[in-house]
């Protein structure tokens, strides 16, 4: 039909017909469309439909492109974790392919801490050697065949780690051993020990023998320490002879066994720097255990046996070198000349207590005369021949005539009896001037007697003495001269014997009775006219400053050293 009104239209046909065409296509199409309008229908609901389904398709789309990065991310989790296990299974496999291994490795340091514990030390530092050697193959094996598995290296610095340890403990369980009683033997092998542990895992320092030294030195003072501390310190005078007993032991051995381990070791002519800090150091304990309980000692003939022992001590520590009687005779020097001059000091203070002298407590106060400045009572004697030699160990008889001045005599004959037991050379200078200046204030003490109570010095007729009561200028004059004639040549006599024995030739002195008469003269306690001694004068019964009995000047006392 279209090919009809095609040619129709080619025809030049009329408009009618074409208009009747299109009319009966209109009607035909209404007529299909009227039969399959449920087509239409469906096809609108199938589009619908597609639509619906392809916007949940796009919104879906987008929920998963939204979720690609974390999925990712988790992939590669996964990922790291598989890897992580395949890993660990591996190093699980190995160990468990090396388990007879790890378990002989795993007994080496339970292996070595027995053999300390059974002082096997030894066979320890042998465990110690072939387990470092064995130890260092197998890391190195196991390094080289399972670069990627970390397993067994750890397993080895943990044993490395063990075994250090128990080095550690060896070396310590040596160290407490020193600082025990032990022979010259044992002390050799356990200072080869230590040198042996020291040089295991680095090697040794230059300084490293004078380290050893050091502690060696430090561990046996720490025994010798041990030892004192055992004495009994109730009785200072014990405690002193069995502490410098116990030292002089054990200081000799201590010695002996450093020179046999570590030879004599001299730089420059000097001995070793160790050995030498070591016995200053402990000469100073000594030193100040000396100042602490030789004060706490009151009898000098104590004191002289232990300045005795301390000096035989110093003597034979010095067959090793360490000779040390000059540095510790320094205190017992000191200790001498306070306990000394003390005892001259308290004895011119009893004397000038005698007189009644006023002291810095009294002010100028007058006291009262304790003791009688004279005896009375005496008869004349004749003097003794020019040519009898008097005993200059026996006090002169004149003395007893004064109470006051017999008692001084007393109290310096009893420190010259406590000198001569340790009479040191090195303080007779000092002692000397000492006992001048003390002897300047017996002079001082009899010209304060004189100004208090206004008496001059002198001469009184026999018949007014053996009438009454003596004159005090008197007496004061007989004193004055038995001090200058009898009783200070006396006193120094007896003190330069207590060292004129120890030596032939003459020593320098600061005693000067010279200077004493020319003190006595100046205070005119003297006449200008030398006169008779009071040697011809004695008491007819003996007299006992502030006792009774018997005088308590010792006479024929022995001023030798023993």
């Amino acid at each position: 039909m279209g090919m009809m009104a095609q040619a129709d239209v080619a025809r030049g046909a009329q408009p009618w017909r074409l208009e009747r065409r299109i009319d009966d296509v209109n009607d035909r199409l209404r007529a299909l469309a009227l039969k399959n309008y449920h087509v239409f229908v469906q096809n609108q609901q199938c589009a619908q439909v597609v639509t619906t389904e392809l916007q949940s398709l796009s919104e879906n789309v987008t929920m998963v492109q939204s979720s690609l990065p974390e999925l990712v991310a988790q992939s590669k989790t996964m990922d790291t974790t598989a890897q992580e296990a395949a890993k660990n299974n591996a190093e699980i496999q190995y160990v468990l392919s090396q388990y007879a291994s790890i378990m002989n490795l795993l007994e080496i340091p339970h292996l070595i801490d027995g053999c300390i514990a059974n002082d096997l030390a030894e066979d320890a530092l042998e465990t110690i050697q072939f387990a470092k050697k064995l130890l260092e193959q197998t890391y190195v094996t196991s390094a080289q065949q399972h670069t990627t598995c970390h397993g067994p290296s750890t397993i080895v610095r943990t044993l490395v780690a063990e075994v250090k340890r128990s080095t550690l403990s060896l070396r310590a369980k040596l160290v407490e051993k020193l600082r025990g009683e032990l022979p010259l033997a044992k002390c050799l092998h356990l200072v080869a020990y230590l040198r042996r542990v020291d040089g295991l895992w680095s090697p040794l320092p230059i300084d490293y023998d004078d380290q050893l030294k050091q502690e060696f030195l430090e561990c046996r003072d720490a025994w010798l320490s041990k030892t004192i501390q055992t004495i009994p310190t109730s009785d200072s005078y014990n405690y002193l002879m069995q502490v410098v007993d116990a030292k002089r032991s054990s200081w000799f051995d201590l010695i002996t066994q450093f020179s046999a381990i570590f030879g004599h070791q001299e730089v420059h002519g000097r001995a070793d720097a160790a050995l030498s800090a070591w016995a200053l150091r402990t000469v100073s304990d000594l030193m100040r255990l000396l100042e602490t309980v030789l004060p706490n000692i009151v009898e000098l003939s104590a004191i002289a046996n232990i300045m005795e022992q301390v000096l035989f001590f110093g003597g034979s520590l010095g067959r090793v070198g360490v000779d040390f009687r000059g540095i510790v005779l320094v205190i017992f020097q000191a200790h001498l000349m306070t306990r000394l001059t003390a005892q001259w000091t308290d004895a011119v203070a009893d004397f000038e207590s005698a007189l009644g002298l006023a002291n810095s407590a009294h002010g100028s106060r007058t006291q009262t005369i304790t003791t009688p400045l004279m005896i009375h009572s005496f008869r004349n004697l004749p003097q003794p021949p020019p040519g009898d030699q008097h005993d200059s160990s026996v006090a002169p008889q004149s003395i007893m005539a004064f109470p006051a001045l017999a008692q001084l005599t007393n109290g310096f004959l009893t420190s010259f009896n406590d000198l001569r037991l340790c009479a040191l050379m090195s303080i007779r200078y000092r002692l000397s001037l000492h006992l001048q200046h003390v002897m300047t204030r017996v002079v001082e003490a009899l010209c304060k007697f004189c100004h208090q109570h206004a008496v001059a010095p002198t001469e009184a007729s026999m018949d007014t003495a053996a009438v009454g009561k003596l004159p005090m200028e008197f007496q004061v004059l007989k004193l004055a001269q038995v001090l200058h004639t009898d009783w200070i040549p006396y006193v120094v006599g007896c003190f330069e014997k207590l060292f004129t024995q120890q030596t032939a030739s003459p020593l320098p002195t600061a005693l000067n009775p010279d200077a004493l008469e020319a003190q006595m003269r100046a205070a005119n306690l003297l006449p200008s006219a030398p006169h008779a001694a009071l040697s011809d004068v004695v008491p007819t019964s003996p007299i006992v400053p502030g006792g009774t009995g018997n005088s308590s000047i010792p006479h024929g006392v022995s001023m030798e050293r023993p």
